[in-house]
C-alpha cells in the first residue's frame, strides 16, 4: 500500500475521524481538550480518543499543554501537506483509469 493510500485510508476509517476532520476544517482555529472536542461532535472523550491518536501520529491535528490541559488542535501547515498528498493519488488514480 502507498503512502498516500495509508493517509486516506487512516483518514477515512471510522466516521468519527470524518466528523473530526469535518470540525476542524469548519473552525480551523478551534483549540479545545478532547472532552469538549467531543461534545462538539455529540460524543464522549472517551469514544474519541483512539481516532484523535491516530488524527495526532498522522499529524493532522496536534496536541499543546496549556496550563494543566492538554489541547488539541489543527496542524494548518501538514493538514495541508495531507490534502495535496491525497488530491494527487486520486489525479493519478483517474489518469490511469483513463488510459
Amino acid at each position: 500500500m502507498s503512502e498516500a493510500q495509508q493517509v486516506i485510508a487512516t483518514l477515512l476509517s471510522s466516521q468519527v475521524r470524518g466528523e473530526l476532520l469535518v470540525l476542524f476544517h469548519r473552525n480551523s482555529g478551534l483549540v479545545d481538550t478532547v472532552d469538549g472536542v467531543a461534545r462538539r461532535i455529540g460524543r464522549t472523550g472517551f469514544a474519541i480518543e483512539n481516532d484523535v491518536r491516530d488524527l495526532v501520529k498522522l499529524g493532522v491535528l496536534k496536541t499543546k499543554k496549556i496550563g494543566s490541559s492538554e489541547v488539541i488542535l489543527l496542524d494548518r501547515a501538514r493538514d495541508r501537506e495531507v490534502l495535496e498528498t491525497v488530491a494527487n493519488h486520486i489525479k493519478s488514480v483517474n489518469r490511469s483509469e483513463q488510459n
